[in-house]
């Protein structure tokens, strides 16, 4: 069956050669909550040069540079909506009727808007750490809470160029085998006078040698610096565990998040593990937040009784998960553990479960654990020699020994409070997880486009900022947040903000009196 449909209505386009009285301007294209026009009123009223910004293109001689403002917007409008390389925000600022509109219809080069975010890391990093102090005086953070972790964030730097001892050990052994093998197809060569087959020889042993002078320098290069790894793409760059067996080379995020709306407080860029990153998140939340104590989430690769003790003296309540105990000596009864035996901190002794008193002579021992040391106290008694219960407690020909650290007590009180408070740390995997999720997983941010750890500082603080302003935009909604900004603009403002800069003195005087759009008290 045939229908007719010519005259049926269909919504109709507008003819490409008509002309217009009224034609339509940018203006009106951009909806008034667009968040392009957030960003246009956040970065207008900022002061970059105060920030760190590089100021380009004012020599009387030459081509005139791009307003700093303008290739700010191209980034911060790039990242809102998922574009990080140079060359998609030159296509962009071409093709993108939002970007066009907020940028006045510029056409910076893809090498220009590169050089812009490698030459300004530091004042990138300021700029997020401005923003934070803004959300603060608006009480957007809580500042009792927060939750650290770290993520992983591939490098510049396959695995292929990423050497430790081993792996160059493989590979020389591998190309010693092979010189050997040419070697002898040369001789065969020699003797058969094949001289194509010996010229043919004698360039993959050139090849060979070349590779092997490589690993050796490489071999060297690791001796001198005492490192246990090297890059050669991106030097900073480290191989780490992302999860299960997965390795990468990477750089490890540390990142404090508040509770109250999963906003980020702080962040460290890396290249190492955990174990020794709490205190130092920790007490820069703390300070950037201005809290007088703090509640720190954070799971187990976190758990080191040194680290739980220096956070307890700085008024940072720990919520940290247990790591398993490694027993190298295996304890045959479960009765007979070391949680077992019940400290008196009065007389500096252990009651075991045998109702035996351990003393310790006072000595301190330095407990080695790779490159860390942990100042222990030995803990025994003479009664275990005749003890009926020995072979239930110990299999240690001497006795059973006892070994508290100088970090005991405050390790203690963290486990006595994830026990009895497993509510306030259920919540770290909603509160700092959202983060990753979202930055990772949503955005695809699951790498980092810069090499160096300075440079990849002002790229998150770049993902961070985004981060940020995306959160509250749905908090607040854009009116509200550009009524604010127009208010804070037009008011005085005094904020303390941690900044980081290296350039001259007159600047760090400029970054005393004004920073961005309010006045500051810097902290250097």
């Amino acid at each position: 069956m045939l229908y007719y449909l010519s005259g049926m209505s269909k919504i109709s386009g507008i003819d490409r050669t008509q002309t217009s009285a009224f034609p339509i301007t940018l203006e009106e294209m951009i909806p008034e909550d667009h968040p392009a026009r957030v960003i246009d009123a956040y970065i207008e009223g900022l002061d970059l040069v105060a920030l760190g910004f590089i100021q380009k293109g004012h020599s009387i001689e030459g081509r005139p540079g791009y307003d700093t403002k303008v290739l700010l917007k191209i980034y911060l409008y790039g990242y809102l909506n998922r574009i990080r390389t140079s060359r998609l925000l030159e296509r962009e600022c071409k093709r993108n009727v939002e970007l066009i509109w907020l940028i006045g219809g510029l056409r910076p080069c893809f090498r220009t808007i590169a050089g812009f975010r490698s030459d300004n890391v530091s004042a990138l990093e300021n700029l997020f750490r401005s923003f934070v102090q803004l959300l603060r005086a608006w009480n957007l953070f809580d500042a009792s809470t927060v939750a650290i972790d770290g993520t992983k964030l591939r490098a510049v730097n396959s695995k292929k160029n990423n050497y430790n001892p081993n792996k160059i050990e493989r590979q020389l052994e591998y190309i010693d085998n092979r010189i050997t093998t040419y070697l002898t197809e040369m001789e065969k060569a020699d003797a058969a006078e094949d001289h194509e087959a010996a010229d043919t020889c004698n360039a993959e042993l050139i090849t060979q040698l070349n590779r092997k002078r490589k690993y050796h320098d490489l071999a060297e290069q690791l001796k001198q610096s005492g490192h246990t790894q090297v890059s050669t793409t991106d030097p900073d760059a480290r191989s780490m565990i992302i999860h299960g067996q997965v390795v990468e080379v990477c750089y490890n995020i540390q990142t404090a998040v508040d509770d109250k709306h999963c906003l980020i407080a702080h962040y460290q860029v890396t290249n190492e593990n955990d174990r020794k990153a709490l205190v130092p998140a920790a007490v820069a939340t703390k300070s950037i937040l201005k809290a007088e104590a703090i509640n720190v989430l954070a799971d187990k690769g976190y758990d080191n009784d040194e680290q739980l003790h220096e956070c307890a003296a700085q008024q940072i309540i720990t919520y940290v998960a247990q790591q398993d105990i490694p027993r190298k000596n295996p304890v045959p009864t479960e009765a007979y553990y070391g949680d077992k035996f019940i400290y008196d901190p009065n007389t500096d002794t252990y009651v075991c479960p045998a109702g035996e008193t351990l003393k310790t002579p006072g000595t301190w021992y330095e407990k080695k654990y790779k490159h860390y040391v942990t100042p222990v106290k030995h803990y025994r008694t003479g009664k275990c020699k005749t003890c009926p219960v020995r072979e239930q407690c110990t299999t240690n020909p001497n006795g059973r020994i006892i070994e508290r650290s100088k970090y005991t007590e405050a390790a203690q009180a963290n486990a006595e409070r994830i026990k009895t408070q497993k509510h306030i740390y259920q919540k770290r995997q909603q509160i700092v997880e959202h983060v990753f999720g979202t930055i990772k997983r949503q955005w695809g941010f699951d790498h980092i486009l810069l090499k160096g750890l300075e440079k990849n500082h002002g790229e998150l603080g770049l993902i961070y900022l985004t981060y940020n302003l995306r959160r509250v935009l749905n908090i607040i909604g854009a009116k509200e947040l550009i009524n604010r900004l127009k208010m804070v603009y037009s008011s005085a403002f005094t904020l303390s903000i941690p900044i980081r800069c290296n350039r001259t003195e007159k600047l760090y005087e400029r970054l005393r009196l004004q920073l961005g759009f309010y006045n500051v008290m810097l902290v250097l």
